[in-house]
């Protein structure tokens, strides 16, 4: 019987716990229509003084209470870059102390493409930023325009150069489903994606949230968000895609913060986005594996890690795989690291 052996198409990393540092709109030189930081991630005003003053504080802390693992610190919200500068320089300065304390591994920012200098971003190389994410959203320009991004798309990709000459690790932000999206154009920003080779992306289905310029279209028939069905369906093939071209996706779906829920006007929610989106593209996937065979399958094994994702999310996938010859009585689950398709 002839035998497919193979790995899952994920790229293979090491997972971290992630030490995040919220910074709602501070740096921004405009606030995007669709956002509305504070309430997504549940985290109040405070001064940088004060965001400053917990981090010095209870990271110490958390590492005293008894033996961890060390972190990865994270600045998200705002726009790091666009800081004053003595600000950025101080809270990389601390992370680069809490390195050597073997507290930290690696230190991100996220940042806006037009917030991008290379010698400022060298210098905080040089301090002890590991990582950029930019939050790049999309590389259309109609998108960009109204989505009152104010940049070009040409903006975007040359940060995304300046980031990863600069010797720092490129992450990408992607928001699919912005006003002015049309078919096509989200697979169009995965091409010009894999085209600039991040370490990682991380993608955010575009959701409306109350106190938003989007909130005002939607509600005035304006804009129409994507439907849950139509976001898997672009981002499954997505995934797929960057996975096979070495790129690590470290986040589908916003994270569900104290009070998100309630502040979701319209849009995508789901709670187990990551896990469907995840779970259509390894059967995407394993439909192609299956389809170089000329004969149908006999036997199908899986890694024992991957048994709460073959099927989909409450198994919605099964009726799809019956289709192609796998169901669960010629399915198994062992403690191997490969698949293996017996036809």
């Amino acid at each position: 019987m002839p035998t497919a052996i193979f790995k899952h198409p994920e790229p293979e990393h090491t997972k971290t716990r992630i030490w995040p540092v919220f910074m709602p709109f501070m740096g921004c030189p405009s606030k995007c229509i669709y956002c509305s930081q504070d309430r997504q991630t549940g985290t109040g005003a405070k001064t940088l003084s004060e965001i400053y003053q917990d981090l010095e504080r209870e990271i110490p802390v958390f590492f005293a209470q008894k033996k961890r693992k060390p972190l990865e610190l994270a600045f998200f919200g705002g726009t790091f870059t666009a800081l004053p500068y003595e600000w950025q320089q101080r809270f990389i300065s601390i992370a680069a102390e809490f390195k050597k304390r073997g507290y930290l591994t690696k230190v991100r920012c996220s940042t806006r493409p037009d917030c991008i200098d290379a010698k400022s971003i060298s210098q905080l190389r040089e301090s002890g930023l590991d990582m950029i994410e930019l939050g790049i959203q999309s590389f259309s320009l109609e998108i960009l325009r109204r989505s009152a991004r104010n940049y070009s798309p040409e903006t975007a990709v040359k940060a995304c150069r300046t980031v990863r000459d600069s010797g720092l690790i490129l992450g990408i932000q992607l928001l699919p489903g912005l006003p002015g999206d049309k078919r096509g154009d989200f697979q169009t920003d995965i091409d010009q994606t894999i085209a600039l080779s991040p370490a990682a992306v991380r993608i955010y289905p575009c959701l409306t949230v109350k106190g938003t310029g989007l909130e005002k279209l939607y509600l005035t028939g304006k804009y129409s968000p994507w439907s849950l069905s139509r976001t898997e369906e672009e981002l499954a093939p997505a995934l797929l895609r960057l996975w096979e071209h070495n790129i690590q996706v470290i986040r589908i779906g916003v994270a569900h913060e104290n009070g998100f829920e309630e502040n979701i006007v319209a849009g995508p929610l789901h709670p187990a986005m990551g896990q469907m989106v995840r779970s259509k593209a390894l059967y995407l996937y394993l439909a192609a594996q299956l389809g170089k065979s000329p004969t149908a399958p006999q036997q199908l094994v899986v890694p024992q890690q991957y048994s709460g994702e073959l099927w989909g999310h409450k198994s919605n996938l099964k009726s799809l795989y019956a289709q192609i010859g796998i169901s669960p009585d010629n399915t198994s689950f062992e403690k191997t690291i490969k698949f293996k398709i017996i036809s």
